[in-house]
């Protein structure tokens, strides 16, 4: 066997290469010489002063030991044994260094209704993790909204399908997830922590829904709607992992409401870590209609923008991509399977948006728009994040 070198070899050089000229050197295992005829030697083990090259238990002759090779030109002589070839795996490199990306944050924005006109927000975790729920009404008024237009007194509930694949199996309250008003909450000081650490930083105000608790693998839908049962207004439903560096992650983000030419539907996402994630956006209108969905969207039209630090930002967001029908788009064979594949209405209409996009970290706001007064209606707007699919 030969042995690794030491870390401080002999340089081969005229004098110090010839052992016939060194016959008082010892040399260690691995060192390497060189006789007078140029051949090179390698130590098998230490090798006392003295010790001639002929004795092949010290040294070994590496210039012996190379194999020889035919020509380049030369057929083989043998027919290779593929009789094995079936088991041979490609060694998986880890990239958990270099790509470690994922989506840690989802909320959406919009007009908030009564019964079944109320925000639901689906959303798909991947592991347990903390996540930090909100339904932001009267702080929105520091965003520049007018307090007439703003959800007054929100409430979130959340629930749990029982089958992630198979959501006509119902779903389960998770009243740990439940809240009206943020102080009754007994973690409330968890929770102002929490809410602090992200992004955006939302101001909490008394009538402000939120609640913090750990969750398993598994897809849910957090609702939200006013207290009294009847009011309307904007607000956002947020959903949020506290630990980042945690192995949780979200997969899925869907969201279905009122859609105008005065108040877009907003599907904001912030993406952390390094590397990218390949991430697929529809907005829906006219296919909602056949799950007897009224007043839906006739044609939606989706615009992406990427901000450069946060919402909080006074740099104006960047827009990096947008989509009227789907069919015009470059991925549009990926967009309608992946559409039939993925939870959602499994037909995607001519008039549908959709887009798959390679992104890297940072905060980002998919805007399903209303055109025309004429076009407006119920949407819905989907986020999925297909890297692992």
């Amino acid at each position: 066997m030969i042995r690794r070198p030491p870390r401080s070899t002999p340089k081969p050089s005229s004098a110090a290469s010839d052992v016939y000229k060194r016959q008082n050197s010892n040399y260690s295992s691995g060192a390497l010489v060189l006789d007078t005829s140029g051949i090179s030697y390698i130590a098998q083990r230490d090798v006392t002063a003295g010790t001639a090259l002929t004795d092949n238990t010290a040294w070994l002759s590496l210039d012996a030991a190379a194999p020889t090779s035919a020509p380049a030109t030369s057929p083989p002589t043998t027919t290779p044994d593929a009789t094995h070839d079936a088991s041979l795996t490609t060694p998986h490199t880890s990239t958990s260094t270099t790509q470690n990306a994922k989506l840690v944050s989802v909320n959406v924005r919009g007009e908030i209704g009564v019964g079944d006109d109320k925000r639901i927000l689906g959303f798909i975790l991947s592991d347990t993790g903390n996540v930090l729920m909100r339904g932001i009404g009267p702080t929105l008024s520091e965003y520049g909204l007018p307090t007439s237009s703003i959800l007054p007194d929100p409430k979130i509930s959340l629930f749990k399908y029982n089958d992630a694949t198979n959501i006509s199996l119902g779903s389960t309250a998770v009243p740990a997830g439940d809240n009206d008003n943020y102080s009754t909450n007994s973690n409330v000081s968890a929770i102002d922590t929490a809410r602090q650490a992200i992004i955006p930083v939302v101001s909490l105000n008394a009538k402000q829904a939120v609640s913090l608790t750990s969750l398993s693998s598994g897809f849910y839908t957090s609702q939200m709607e006013d207290t009294d049962g009847t009011s309307t207004g904007i607000g956002v439903a947020a959903v949020d992992l506290t630990d980042t560096s945690g192995s949780a992650a979200f997969t899925h983000l869907s969201s279905r409401g009122q859609v105008s030419t005065g108040e877009f539907m907003f599907g904001s996402f912030q993406i952390t870590g390094t590397g990218t994630r390949k991430v697929f956006i529809r907005g829906r209108g006219p296919s909602l209609s056949i799950y007897a969905v009224t007043g839906v969207m006739a044609d939606t039209n989706l615009v992406v923008f990427k901000y450069q630090n946060d919402p909080n930002d006074t740099v104006p967001a960047s827009q990096i991509a947008s989509n009227d029908d789907f069919g015009t788009d470059a991925n549009s064979t990926s967009i309608s399977s992946y559409s039939t594949a993925l939870y959602g209405w499994p037909v995607i209409d001519a008039k549908e948006s959709g887009l798959i996009l390679t992104l890297g970290p940072g905060y980002y706001s998919c805007q399903l728009q209303s055109t025309s007064p004429s076009n407006d209606g119920n949407g819905w707007i989907g986020i999925d994040d297909l890297s692992d699919k």
